[in-house]
């Protein structure tokens, strides 16, 4: 698993921890994570050393791998020092244009790394990124929205650093398993997994909102139809942004 701020932060705590902790109770699966460094993450799952990935964007290009059923909604947002800017703040992501904007070791899609009209530096850390743009060094920053706000109040940046609330990218997020006979029955019994926990409001409880859940076709295009649920209701009774 990649390390992600609130997500993946040790192998006992973070949200997408907690999923994978429910998977392993509801399956009798035992699921050993290692927290790694993003690129690590990925460069060891593709070196044979991992079963599984367990986080991975959906608008990246793919490893060579059996992508399962999403589990979560990403949306990356831009965040920026308003007083940086005078009177004018960022009111749409073509306010990027021209301006230093960092990015964290995380994969990004192409609709953003491939954007001509900005300055990208990649620093190594989420952290990093909102200090830097306290510190007027960046002016604006692309991270993932619920680990990205996480960061700005742990900092004390609540009342400094701003986000403009229209995504610049929305994508799913996934596991990844190795395309073998053992990566194919791995994620069956996942994808079984994850799909109960939604139907019956596990992930909206433990992701504490329901707008980040996946959309249920796409659970089900990758499950037998007699596996299909008449009863799914993902979202918890006051399940809020």
């Amino acid at each position: 698993m990649p390390y992600i701020p609130m997500m993946a932060e040790s192998p006992a705590r973070g949200t997408f921890i907690r999923m994978y902790q429910e998977v392993a109770a509801r399956t009798g699966q035992k699921i050993i994570i290692d927290i790694l460094p993003p690129r690590r993450a990925v460069q060891s799952f593709i070196a044979g050393e991992y079963d599984a990935l367990g986080a991975f964007p959906s608008l990246s290009e793919l490893p060579v791998s059996l992508a399962s059923v999403p589990y979560y909604l990403r949306e990356n947002l831009i965040f920026y020092k308003p007083g940086q800017f005078g009177q004018n703040a960022i009111t749409s992501p073509d306010g990027l244009a021209g301006l230093r904007v960092g990015l964290s070791a995380y994969h990004y899609p192409p609709a953003i790394i491939n954007r001509q009209d900005v300055d990208f530096e990649r620093v190594p850390s989420d952290h990093s990124l909102l200090s830097m743009i306290a510190n007027n060094r960046l002016d604006a920053a692309i991270i993932e929205r619920s680990s990205g706000l996480h960061i700005r109040d742990q900092l004390g940046l609540a009342g400094v650093i701003d986000t403009l609330d229209i995504p610049l990218t929305t994508e799913n997020v996934f596991s990844l398993f190795q395309a073998n006979r053992e990566g194919i029955e791995n994620r069956a019994i996942f994808n079984r997994a994850v799909y109960d926990m939604l139907c019956d409001g596990t992930l909206a409880g433990i992701f504490g909102r329901s707008d980040v859940l996946p959309d249920i076709s796409l659970l089900e295009r990758d499950l037998p139809p007699e596996s299909w649920r008449n009863d799914c209701l993902p979202s918890l009774p006051g399940s809020t942004r």
